[in-house]
């Protein structure tokens, strides 16, 4: 069953925009502030700080650049969708974590092996508790967001809000330790920082690579997905389950086995009820493409080699020849099996005496993917 929390697409996209653009209108003055204030107080740790504050205002950036195309419907460039440029937009606010911390790391390196004179003024302490408040508030309204949407990009965006916080938290602890008189301690929690923004590219970096080359989800919901198709009545078997995500969500294709004398029709709506089955059963289930098999019949020969309509209803005619004149024959159907094919020929016409046993010897003679040919007629009262 889906969740019934869950938002409609115009609404979920409506309200990521907003806390996007809510990213954008506070991060941009807080990090110009922080930035600033560090470099008047002294405090490479703050100025670590808005160097992080600006990688949150270039990950807004990328949200609101994400969320202008993943909406789209599917068009004939993007098929599946659009979803993935979600995920792009996660791997690129990793990428920003990633490369900014790997700078502030080197930077507070070299600060402890010089350790600087002067120790931060207590601007750079307010500054930094003001950051906690405002980030801390930010990440929550975001992470809301994401949990009514389910979007991964907007929960990674959430804790790249949360991470600014926690970067504020331990600036603010620098700051501190160093006016009390440790000048390695504002250093030490700049590192400190580069070290959590690395801890939180990698918790949401490795999961967009993942789907961007289409690591398949988890063992449990493949395990849902076959229960779900085999709890449909007719259903025989599902397997070669194939799972991919996208933008949050999860596209499958599957092969189900159904009984080999089933009409065409009969099989198709099938497909649509095990379908429906799947999507309602599923959470996170966007779309599943389901391919019919015969049970028993879909590997052998016949299913590979046989030659199809135009060929075998040549090859039928040749045998009827003779036997059953040409406008008596009517409609042919085709049974592939992994004993040959079966082709049942409707008769408008009663055929003559022993009909069934010619045809059936002249086949015997015959080289051909025929196994057998059975007359059908309606009987003249």
């Amino acid at each position: 069953m889906t969740d019934p929390t869950r938002q409609s697409d115009a609404d979920a996209l409506r309200d990521k925009r907003r806390a996007a653009w809510a990213g954008v209108i506070l991060n941009g003055p807080l990090a110009a502030g922080k930035i600033l204030a560090g470099l008047l107080a002294h405090s490479q740790a703050l100025v670590a700080d808005g160097v992080h504050s600006l990688s949150d205002l270039a990950s807004d950036a990328a949200v609101i650049w994400a969320l202008g195309h993943s909406h789209r419907p599917p068009d004939a460039e993007h098929p599946f969708g659009h979803g993935r440029f979600e995920t792009l937009a996660t791997l690129a606010i990793a990428a920003m974590l990633t490369f900014a911390a790997a700078g502030i790391l080197i930077d507070a390196g070299l600060r402890l092996m010089d350790p600087p004179t002067t120790a931060p003024g207590m601007l750079a302490l307010w500054v930094a508790g003001l950051s906690i408040a405002l980030k801390e508030g930010l990440y929550h309204y975001t992470r809301a967001v994401a949990r009514r949407t389910g979007s991964t990009m907007m929960a990674a965006n959430a804790w790249h809000h949360r991470s600014d916080a926690a970067t504020s938290v331990v600036a603010l602890g620098g700051i501190g330790a160093a006016m009390l008189g440790w000048p390695l301690a504002d250093a030490l929690g700049a590192a400190i920082i580069a070290m959590m923004l690395g801890r939180v590219a990698w918790r949401y970096g490795r999961p967009a690579i993942r789907e961007l080359v289409d690591t398949a989800p988890s063992a449990g919901m493949a395990e849902a997905t076959t229960r779900a198709l085999v709890a449909t009545p007719g259903v025989r078997d599902a397997h070669d389950l194939r799972l991919r995500n996208m933008g949050g969500q999860v596209q499958a294709d599957v092969h189900i086995t159904l009984d080999p004398a089933m009409t065409l029709s009969e099989a198709h709506r099938l497909c649509e009820a095990a379908r429906a089955n799947v999507l309602q059963q599923v959470p996170d289930m966007a779309e599943i493409i389901i391919h019919p098999e015969p049970d028993g019949h879909a590997d052998g020969p016949a299913a590979h080699e046989a030659a199809l309509r135009p060929e075998l209803q040549a090859q039928v005619r040749a045998c009827l020849k003779g036997i059953v004149p040409p406008h008596a024959i009517g409609d042919l159907r085709l049974d592939y099996r992994d004993e040959g094919v079966i082709a049942v020929v409707e008769l408008l016409e009663t055929p003559i005496e022993g009909a069934q046993s010619r045809i059936s010897l002249r086949l015997r003679q015959q080289r051909t993917d025929l196994a057998e040919i059975r007359l059908l007629w309606m009987p003249t009262s």
